[in-house]
């Protein structure tokens, strides 16, 4: 089969869908695999890395796109749109909840698209979307440290408090929404670094297993509205990690709750490419990456991972060749009858969106 990686587009995305070494494998089993030119400088692999590991590197971002299988990194943009066709099966994170007018393109065109974030086993766990939200926990931990100094690199100031605090001076209290792959990683970073942490989880067997193996400046609590808002007033920094697959994120911040906060506390929306966690957020970017609501920083990056491209890039090839390799010897036919995790990952075919939660989530439209 022909594998297509385009160079990605998204604003200050630095990841590549594949490493050269998961081209090798490809190409050793008999694939062909056709690269954008310069899609992987920014995660360090040269067009000459490519072709040594067997791939066509190409100029042309349509030649590439007229591959059976398009593997990327990040939701196709509207310039993008023009490449899609029915007999194209694309495997990538579509977070479609977030961005109707994608899966409104996509039904039109006819096109198989898989969402590495809906891949998921029996068990329930997500095996594509965990190792990005692992980096994205780490990276919005340190982000919404850096934003709690006053000379933060914005034009915005924060509260100007040390996470871990130093002798007699009290610890930053960071309050993490959801106990996921994100939350934990999230929580165990400032945890680290001695900030006092107040993890926010609902499923109670998950929080009696966390309260065992937790770090000790970790408290898992149980989430209700009511203990939220009482921790809101004590709280220097707030990342939103809940995740319900396919759909838009829950909504767990109304507006009258952000305003509780401090002036000059966080809010790292780690959420926002599912719709986002609070009615005060909108996507940002890394050019522009945070502005203030109800007195409260805001970083709401739907693309988190692309500020460490050489760590996310080999986790996340590490993580989806099995699966790319699955449907290009097979076809996505018989690999999706063949791999139940990745029909679940099915979000749209033949025109029709199939996955119930992005069904949900989009339903003012889906017929």
């Amino acid at each position: 089969m022909r594998i297509g990686v385009p160079k990605e587009i998204k604003n200050r995305e630095h990841r590549v869908a594949i490493t050269p070494e998961g081209v090798m494998a490809l190409s050793a089993a008999g694939h062909e695999v056709v690269v954008e030119s310069s899609a992987g400088i920014d995660s360090s692999f040269s067009d000459q890395a490519y072709l040594a590991a067997g791939a066509s590197v190409v100029d042309s971002a349509g030649e590439v796109w007229g591959c059976e299988l398009i593997v990327k990194v990040k939701e196709p943009l509207q310039s993008e749109f023009q490449h899609f066709r029915p007999d194209m099966t694309l495997f990538t994170f579509l977070h479609l909840a977030a961005v109707p007018e994608l899966a409104r393109a996509l039904m039109a065109s006819g096109v198989c698209a898989i969402g590495y974030e809906t891949v998921q086993l029996e068990s329930g766990k997500l095996p594509l979307l965990a190792p990005m939200s692992q980096v994205a926990g780490k990276v919005a931990a340190q982000l919404g440290v850096q934003y709690l100094q006053k000379e933060n690199g914005t034009i915005f100031q924060g509260v100007g408090r040390l996470p871990g605090g130093m002798g007699s001076l009290p610890a930053a209290r960071v309050v993490i929404l959801g106990a996921g792959n994100v939350g934990i990683n999230a929580a165990e970073t400032v945890a680290c670094l001695g900030a006092e942490v107040l993890l926010f989880e609902a499923n109670d067997e998950r929080i009696h297993k966390l309260q065992q193996t937790t770090h000790k400046n970790i408290q898992v609590i149980h989430y209700t509205h009511e203990n939220l808002q009482q921790i809101l007033p004590l709280c220097d920094l707030l990342i939103g990690a809940a995740l319900i697959p396919g759909k838009h994120a829950p909504v767990l911040l109304k507006r009258s709750d952000v305003a509780l906060m401090k002036q000059g506390s966080v809010f790292m929306d780690v959420a926002i490419d599912q719709g986002g966690m609070s009615e005060t957020s909108r996507p940002t970017s890394y050019e522009d990456p945070v502005y203030v609501e109800e007195g409260v920083l805001h970083c709401c990056l739907p693309n988190l991972p692309a500020a460490v491209p050489q760590t996310s890039t080999a986790a996340l090839t590490h993580a989806t060749l099995p699966y790319v390799r699955l449907i290009a010897d097979l076809g996505i036919e018989e690999a999706a009858g063949a791999d139940r995790a990745l029909n679940l990952g099915i979000n749209i075919r033949n025109g029709k969106i199939i996955h119930q939660g992005v069904k949900a989530a989009l339903s003012l439209f889906n017929d």
